[in-house]
């Protein structure tokens, strides 16, 4: 009698349990690396006394290859350009109407601090993965860049792996700026 109670509450047990619905747990995935990246921005940038509110950029870039980015004052005028690859950095001012052209290695030595297409790559992406930033990330660029300057960026309308261009177009009219 008692073997046939234990079978009959198992094959209760069994036909209970077996004709519930099961919810799949499925953990979120995380942000995969990218290759190509185009992103729209607003920055605030402060130091050495100014403060700009109302600029906006690009920047495009290829993970572990090449960053460009391009800054625009009001009205669409583009005050600065500046192109980082593995070996190489280009600086259009075109508010001081100079450029710099120098080996990252030179200008590594010259400033006196490590200067690296990954570093530019973790200082704007604020992470060192290669993790593409969402919709409104806002993004701290700390003090020690270049001269005691701060900026906040926040991206808009990223665009993934779309391969795009990276224009640098350096003019006579400009004077180069040569770091002693």
């Amino acid at each position: 009698m008692k073997i046939r109670l234990t079978i009959a509450l198992l094959a209760l047990l069994l036909a209970a349990t077996s004709c519930a619905s099961r919810k799949k747990t499925v953990a979120p995935t995380p942000p995969q690396a990218f290759e190509w990246m185009t992103a729209n921005l607003d920055i605030q940038a402060e130091g050495n006394g100014m403060s700009f509110d109302n600029l906006s950029g690009q920047l495009r870039m290829r993970n572990d290859s090449i960053v460009w980015l391009s800054v625009t004052a009001t009205m669409g005028v583009e005050v600065l350009r500046a192109k980082v690859s593995n070996d190489s950095v280009w600086v259009l001012n075109r508010m001081e109407k100079t450029y710099l052209a120098e080996p990252l290695d030179s200008l590594c030595a010259k400033v006196g601090m490590p200067l690296s297409l990954p570093l530019v790559q973790t200082l704007l992406l604020d992470n060192n993965e290669s993790v593409p930033p969402v919709e409104n990330q806002m993004v701290q660029l700390k003090t020690f860049v270049m001269g005691n300057m701060a900026a906040k960026i926040r991206y808009k309308n990223v665009k993934l792996d779309e391969k795009t261009t990276f224009p640098l177009k350096i003019t006579d009219k400009m004077e180069r700026v040569r770091l002693k």
